[in-house]
C-alpha cells in the first residue's frame, strides 16, 4: 500500500526546497497526487530518490535530511499512548507486560554486573553498566536493542546493590536497591506505575541522541549510552534535584510569570495536566505518609497555576518514601531504557539521518 506524505516532509527527507519537488515531478522522477488542496508524495519514491542523490562533499547514499517517524509512543490531545495503548490503561499493569508490549518477545541478553560499579553514585551505575557490557564480547547491532535492554533491566537492581533474583519483579527489586529496604505493596505499586509512565514520551532529547547514534550504525549498547548521556541533562532526567528543591522550599520568586519555569510543574505538551503525573500520584495517595507531599504539590500548583508534571510526581514519591535524591534519575533511566531500545531498533531500519545547519543571519 502506498504511503503518501506531505510536501513539507517530502522536502525535508530530500533536503530540497518545495519548488525542487515539482521539478522532479515534471521530470517524472516523482509521483504527486492532490488531496484536500495539498500535494502528497509517495514516501517510497522519496526515499528511493534520496538514497541515489549525492551532494558534493557528502558521503554516497546518506540522506541529507529527513523527518523522524515513530510508532513507539504518541501524545494526542494531551494523552500519552504507548504502541497505541493509552497510558491510563497501562499504568497499573506489571512493568514486565508493558516491556513486552513495547519491545516485543525478544529474549533478554544476560548482562553480568562488575564489582567496580558499586563505587559509583547510584545514578551513574546503569549507564556505566551499559558501557561496560558493550565493551565485552562482539559488537551487537542496534537492531538487537530490545534484547540488550531487557538484559540491562534485569541487571539494574544488582548494579544498584541488590542480590540477583531472576524471579523478583524489577520494580520490587529496584525499590529495595534504591531505598535500602523492601518496599511495602503500595510503594512498589507506585514505582511500577512510575516506571511504566517513564517508558517513553516521544522525541525527547535522550531519544533523539539514541536515534542519531543508531542512524550512524553504532552498537546497541553505545546507542543506549548516548541516550543515557542526554537523559542526565538538568533539563531532562537530571531535573530531579531542582524539582525536589521546589517541593521542599517552594517555587521561585516570581512563580506567576508564564515564562518562568517551575521545575516539577507544568508541561507544554500537557497544558491540562501531565497524565504520567496523574497516574503516579493516584497510586502514591495509597502510600502511608503521602498526605504532606501531596498537599504540598497542591499548594504549589495553586500558587503557580501549573499542575505537577512527572518530575514533580517523582519528587513526591522520593519525599514520601524517604528515598535518595538521585532516585528520580535512576527511575528515569530504568523506565526509559525500554523506550530508548524501541527507538534504537526502529531507527536501525531507516535511512541514515543527516542534520542541516541554517544560517542564523538569514
Amino acid at each position: 500500500m502506498t504511503e503518501w506524505i506531505s510536501t513539507r516532509e517530502a522536502a525535508q527527507r530530500l533536503g530540497v526546497k518545495r519548488t525542487t519537488l515539482y521539478t522532479y515531478v515534471s521530470r517524472q522522477l516523482l509521483t504527486r497526487r492532490r488531496s484536500g488542496g495539498e500535494s502528497l508524495f509517495d514516501r517510497a519514491e522519496i526515499d528511493a530518490l534520496a538514497s541515489t542523490r549525492h551532494h558534493p562533499g557528502s558521503p554516497l547514499g546518506v540522506l541529507p535530511m529527513r523527518s523522524v517517524r515513530s510508532s513507539v509512543s504518541e501524545v494526542r490531545e494531551g494523552e500519552l499512548f504507548l504502541r497505541g495503548v493509552p497510558l491510563a490503561d497501562l499504568a497499573d499493569e506489571p512493568l514486565a507486560e508493558v516491556v513486552e508490549l513495547v519491545l516485543g518477545t525478544a529474549p533478554g541478553v544476560v548482562v553480568s554486573v562488575p564489582a567496580h560499579l558499586s563505587a559509583l553514585p547510584l545514578h551513574r551505575r546503569l549507564p556505566a553498566l551499559a558501557q561496560w557490557a558493550g565493551s565485552q564480547g562482539e559488537r551487537v547491532e542496534s537492531a538487537a536493542a530490545a534484547g540488550i535492554a531487557k538484559g540491562l533491566l534485569a541487571a539494574a537492581p544488582v548494579a544498584l546493590g541488590e542480590v540477583a533474583d531472576p524471579d523478583r519483579p524489577i520494580p520490587d527489586a529496584t525499590f529495595a536497591a534504591v531505598a535500602g529496604r523492601p518496599g511495602d505493596p503500595h510503594e512498589v505499586a507506585t514505582l511500577n506505575t512510575a516506571l511504566v509512565a517513564l517508558v517513553d514520551h516521544g522525541l525527547a532529547a535522550s531519544v533523539v541522541a539514541a536515534r542519531v547514534a543508531a542512524s550512524a550504525r553504532a552498537s546497541a549498547y553505545d546507542c543506549l549510552v548516548a541516550g543515557y548521556a542526554a537523559l542526565s541533562g538538568q533539563l531532562h532526567g537530571g531535573i530531579g534535584p531542582s524539582a525536589l528543591a521546589v517541593l521542599r522550599d517552594g517555587p521561585p520568586v516570581d512563580p506567576s510569570s508564564p515564562i518562568s519555569p517551575v521545575p516539577g510543574f507544568g508541561h507544554w505538551r500537557h497544558p491540562e495536566g501531565d497524565p504520567r503525573a496523574d497516574a503516579i500520584l493516584a497510586r502514591l495517595a495509597l502510600v502511608d505518609g503521602s498526605a504532606p507531599a501531596l498537599a504540598r504539590l497542591d499548594e504549589i500548583a495553586a500558587r503557580t497555576d501549573r499542575q505537577p508534571n512527572i518530575d514533580g510526581a517523582l519528587a513526591a514519591l522520593i519525599v514520601t518514601c524517604d528515598l535518595p535524591d538521585a532516585a528520580g534519575e535512576v527511575f528515569f533511566q530504568v523506565g526509559r531504557t525500554v523506550g530508548l531500545a524501541a527507538h534504537i531498533a526502529e531507527e536501525s531500519t531507516e535511512d541514515p539521518l543527516r542534520w542541516r545547519a541554517t544560517d542564523p543571519d538569514v
